[in-house]
């Protein structure tokens, strides 16, 4: 991996963290807004980079996981604030990610606007696919105690 350049931002209360290392600049970016009935409700805005890396730390006694349709994907929630941090697929013993940089409050993404997006017509298939093609490499980084 070449140059990186980093962006951070955590959930309203600061038990889920980001640091996204990306290999160009916010500006450049592709920022998404799924259509789906989860991430309008939540007011997604999600960005991803295959060539770059994201590490989640989180505070795992307040970490919400919640699956639903094609149970391809594992959206993280906050327990205690109830933000929508984004979404992982576990595959292979690897794990990619979409960061919310909306709801993590990434200062870089403040005035992005996001594409629309529709994946309804996937199968589950093509959907793993397309995450683990298009999506970051993710380290999921659980921490008992927090400072």
């Amino acid at each position: 991996m070449g140059e990186t350049l980093t962006y951070r931002g955590q959930c309203h209360c600061g038990a889920i963290r980001l640091t996204l290392e990306l290999t160009k600049p916010a500006e450049e970016i592709d920022v998404r807004a799924c259509q789906c009935g989860f991430c309008v409700r939540h007011g997604g805005m999600t960005v991803s980079d295959p060539n770059g890396k994201a590490f989640f730390d989180i505070d795992r006694r307040r970490l919400d996981g919640y699956r639903f349709a094609t149970k391809s994907g594992t959206v993280l929630v906050c327990r205690t604030c109830g933000v929508y941090a984004g979404m992982i697929l576990e595959a292979e013993g690897r794990v990619w990610s979409v960061a919310n940089v909306r709801g993590l409050a990434v200062p870089e993404f403040r005035n992005a606007k996001p594409r629309a997006v529709v994946y309804d017509e996937e199968t589950r298939e093509q959907r793993i696919a397309r995450r683990s093609r298009m999506w970051t490499p993710t380290e999921i980084r659980l921490h008992d105690a927090w400072p």
